[in-house]
């Protein structure tokens, strides 16, 4: 009788992938070592169905955790987002001295007289030109005061300073600037509320109300 001898079957090929030189794995590195490990797997010694199912089972969960992972990347700003779109339609008030104008409508602004005195509001362009003298009359002092101007057909869109003096020509400081929230806005300095042509940041914001 003839012997045949065994058949020996070469030893596997190494194709296993290389892994990140920092050491994390991500799903794709992951479902590429479970492939190598069944091209190189011994035919007499197959691996285990056992072992094959805890590994789907961890690879199902890396790919969750990444894509945990990546929404948590995004949630810091998309949050921020969506705490400062809560600002549309409301009424807000900041430290400022300037209101804008849309479409024939301005901001106000909120002042607070230190003396029983006449008073009138000064209005200026960018360029420091004045716009607008809107006499306020005589204003009670301690009480807080609204400005709400009134800008002419030829006013057009854009940012405006005011002034409230007293009969003397005194600037009154602290004023406040009023206006309800149009659209926001996301950047690196932040968030910031558009009033109407008029923005400013959400951290500046002192009061919310309802307009």
């Amino acid at each position: 009788m003839i012997s045949i001898p065994p058949t020996v079957s070469s030893p596997p090929t190494n194709t296993s992938p290389e892994l990140p030189k920092n050491g994390a794995l991500t799903s794709l590195d992951f479902l590429r070592i479970l492939v190598a490990e069944f091209q190189n797997q011994d035919p007499t010694q197959p691996s285990d169905p056992t072992q094959f199912a805890s590994q789907l089972v961890q690879f199902s969960n890396l790919g969750q955790l990444e894509g945990i992972k990546a929404e948590l990347g995004k949630s810091p700003s998309s949050g921020l987002m969506q705490a400062a779109s809560a600002f549309i339609g409301r009424e807000v008030v900041a430290p400022g001295s300037a209101v804008g104008v849309k479409g024939g409508k301005a901001t106000s602004i909120v002042y607070t007289p230190g003396v029983t005195d006449g008073y009138k509001a000064m209005v200026y362009d960018a360029a420091g030109n004045p716009v607008d003298t809107v006499s306020l009359g005589t204003v009670q002092s301690g009480a807080p005061q609204t400005f709400a101007w009134q800008p002419s057909s030829s006013v057009s869109d854009g940012v405006y300073a005011v002034r409230i003096v007293d009969s003397r020509n005194v600037a009154l400081s602290g004023l406040l600037e009023q206006g309800i929230v149009q659209n926001v806005s996301l950047s690196d300095a932040g968030v910031t509320l558009d009033l109407g042509n008029l923005p400013i940041s959400q951290d500046a914001v002192q009061k919310v109300a309802q307009p």
